[in-house]
């Protein structure tokens, strides 16, 4: 009897050690979003922020001419870009899911189809002016394709050129945007490359590993303010993915972050 009447308080007390075990674990793999507040005021209210955005699509004007002036081929010309963070502005969908502690895809797809994201500053303009160039825009991107209406909505609404489903390319089966950039050279020569990821112009960086990525940028060191123009993406990317690459769900992020750093 004395048995019985001991299973019979230990039962609940298993139940409230086994929910606040569980509570735990579920705490720990929440998103952690701290460390995207600060680049998320950076994009959306730093002047900082929009010079360099400026300087990226300026340079890439004075590209466009030198490489226009020097054409001696006889195929169509294009630039590609890539479009979030490129030529539109998802920071409002940054910013909801740090006021929600969220992470992707919670909330994208309502983002997307929402087809409010504003330009990112200067691409406008600078697609504009290679049109009048006679200059193609291809825009490849890695949203999914079931987003592909309300894309070239956004890109319509914003009065981006070439915003039609001959012009975009979006992810169907794999990340690596090589396949989809063969595609526009089949026709076109392409005279520059823009994106605030470096996968947008190599698909060597779509590694996970921080070294063998900063290895390739001095390997095409050339290539940047030449053929590649890049714009700050502080916000997500695989820079991001990269630091925590391995790193299993539960851990401190905080701490992982911190074991990053370089100090003195």
């Amino acid at each position: 009897m004395k048995n019985r009447y001991f299973l019979f308080l230990l039962i609940p007390f298993m139940g409230l050690l086994f929910t606040s075990c569980h509570c735990e674990e579920e705490k720990l793999q929440e998103p952690n979003n701290d460390g995207l507040l600060m680049a998320t005021l950076f994009v959306q209210q730093s002047a900082e922020y929009k010079a360099l955005c400026y300087q990226a699509y300026h340079t890439a004007k004075f590209r466009l001419d030198e490489k226009l002036e020097a054409y001696q081929g006889s195929k169509k010309l294009a630039v590609v870009v890539d479009i979030d963070e490129t030529v539109l502005d998802n920071s409002p969908f940054t910013a909801k899911s740090i006021i929600e502690n969220t992470d992707y895809p919670k909330y994208w797809d309502e983002w997307c189809n929402k087809a409010q994201a504003k330009s990112i500053p200067g691409a406008l303009d600078f697609l504009k002016y290679a049109e009048s160039k006679g200059v193609e825009t291809f825009y490849i991107s890695n949203r999914k394709a079931h987003l592909t209406a309300a894309t070239l909505k956004n890109l319509q609404n914003n009065g981006f050129p070439f915003a039609d489903s001959l012009h975009l390319f979006l992810r169907t089966a794999e990340s690596n945007k090589q396949p989809r950039r063969d595609i526009v050279k089949e026709k076109h020569d392409i005279l520059l490359y823009c994106g605030d990821a470096l996968g947008d112009f190599d698909s060597g960086f779509d590694s996970h590993d921080t070294g063998s990525r900063n290895a390739l940028v001095v390997d095409l060191l050339n290539d940047f303010g030449e053929d590649y123009i890049v714009l700050p993406g502080p916000t997500y990317g695989t820079w991001m993915n990269s630091l925590t690459h391995g790193v299993p769900k539960t851990a401190d992020m905080d701490s992982v972050y911190k074991s990053r750093l370089i100090s003195f």
